[in-house]
């Protein structure tokens, strides 16, 4: 459902049909909303059941082919497959290879009207090793009460662009808080070696502490979500569990950085991710490694992955990328420029489920 932007909104940034699943509930009931406010107490129930057997829905699909369109088409089609049954919000598209075709295009042809953001990475991590030609796509249908929406922007200084998609994310949720809570991933080009800081300090400044975000640069300058965006984001309002953990190869005590060392960290990273769920099972674990970490790891990538992975349900999704620098903010993360960085998201219901 579009919103209208701001007048003060520069007429360059776009905002990608923000979802609000609570109102789509209403508009799905057969009565409709006069035939529901006739029929009194019955029509009541029937809503309430709807919104109590809503969950947050996850699925995760990937594919490697050297032709973006044929990749996004059939990763776009397994997430789908993987929500059980209902209708994906929001979709995060990550591409990696040769860029080309209409990348929203392509996944809304499989997914319908949903709100879309990504970029193109240097390679995709998946249980299967290294994906260097191939997409990922991340298929998120929202539980009862959440929000969500994807916002792209063409300013081209990293400060402005966050700001810009601040605005548009805000300027679409009418019935948000005044600091939303909630999660973020963002996008932008690398155009310096802190353009991720610079995004996230002035995100922060509208969105608030609460909503907890990482930002990936992107060396392809290819960011998914409207022509020529320099930068996007996808958010959600809600109060889902969510966990950060973050490590880099900042040296201890003065001693060499080690594959062994960042592997452990890895671990650790992972570990800090899950314990903030308390308790609550994840439906989703994102791991994003900057490129200079997977250079210092070398041949011991594999072996951080499965450090990671062995924390993590078979069960549960576990995905992620390699961006040329990823930074974080939230519960116990701060942004820092340190060399190596790598953030791991773990996604789990609401308290409320």
């Amino acid at each position: 459902m579009p919103k209208v932007v701001s007048f003060s909104v520069p007429t360059r940034h776009e905002i990608i049909q923000p979802r609000l699943p609570f109102l789509s509930y209403f508009k799905s009931l057969h009565l409709g909303i006069p035939g529901a406010l006739s029929e009194g107490r019955m029509a009541a129930t029937v809503l309430a059941q709807e919104l109590l057997v809503s969950r947050l829905e996850i699925g995760c699909g990937s594919a490697s082919h050297p032709d973006a369109a044929q990749a996004v088409g059939r990763a776009a089609a397994l997430a789908g497959a993987r929500l059980n049954g209902v209708d994906a919000d929001l979709a995060l598209v990550i591409t990696a290879g040769a860029p080309g075709g209409d990348v929203v295009g392509d996944t809304r042809r499989v997914l319908g009207s949903v709100a879309v953001a990504g970029g193109e990475v240097a390679a995709l991590l998946t249980d299967h090793g290294p994906m260097y030609d191939g997409a990922l796509v991340i298929a998120i249908a929202n539980a009862e009460g959440a929000a969500s929406g994807a916002a792209a922007t063409g300013a081209r200084e990293p400060k402005a662009a966050g700001q810009a998609v601040a605005r548009l994310t805000l300027a679409g949720w009418p019935f948000r808080a005044h600091y939303p809570r909630g999660l973020g991933i963002a996008f932008a080009r690398a155009a310096s070696d802190h353009a991720a800081l610079a995004f996230l300090d002035s995100w922060r400044g509208y969105m608030g502490a609460k909503m907890r975000t990482v930002c990936c640069t992107v060396a392809s300058n290819v960011v998914h979500g409207s022509a020529d965006a320099t930068a996007s984001v996808a958010a959600i309002e809600a109060s889902y569990a969510t966990g950060l953990g973050y490590h880099d190869a900042t040296a201890v005590e003065g001693g060499p950085v080690t594959p062994a060392a960042l592997v452990h960290g890895a671990a650790d990273a992972a570990l800090t991710a899950l314990k903030r769920l308390e308790g609550r099972p994840p439906h989703l674990v994102l791991v994003i490694a900057s490129a200079e970490r997977q250079a210092l790891l070398g041949g011991a990538a594999a072996d951080q992955w499965s450090a990671i992975r062995s924390l993590v349900d078979e069960r549960t999704p576990c995905v992620g990328w390699v961006s040329e620098r990823v930074a974080a903010y939230g519960r116990g993360v701060q942004p820092t420029a340190a060399p190596g960085s790598l953030v791991v998201l773990a996604i789990g219901e609401s308290p409320r489920a």
